[in-house]
């Protein structure tokens, strides 16, 4: 069987944004589970270095729910352009995959 199960990570700005969109995802069934971090962010935004604390969600889903939660987090986001990246998960133990299979719909 090809594999559709994938993780997501998804950038928030705030811990409150990141718990909105992980409950969010988890409440429609298209995430299994995930799990908040935070670190302190570099990066280039509209010319110039930006520094700040961003709140990082991973989490777990296939492949048929990416469109919806693209849209989802997009309208739940105050970050113009948001990370929001799949990754595939190339190999991983059969059941770490069902249970990813089995909380999504």
């Amino acid at each position: 069987m090809t594999n559709d199960c994938y993780r997501i990570l998804i950038s928030a700005t705030t811990k409150k944004e990141s718990e909105q969109i992980l409950k969010t995802l988890l409440s429609k069934k298209l995430i299994a589970g995930g799990l908040i971090t935070s670190g302190f962010s570099n990066h280039w935004w509209q010319g110039k270095v930006d520094e700040e604390t961003y709140y990082n969600v991973s989490a777990f889903t296939i492949n048929k729910h990416k469109d919806t939660i693209i849209t989802e987090v997009e309208k739940n986001h105050s970050d113009d352009t948001p990370i929001i990246a799949f990754f595939q998960i190339d190999y991983a133990n059969d059941k770490f995959l069902s249970w990813i299979r089995e909380n999504t719909r």
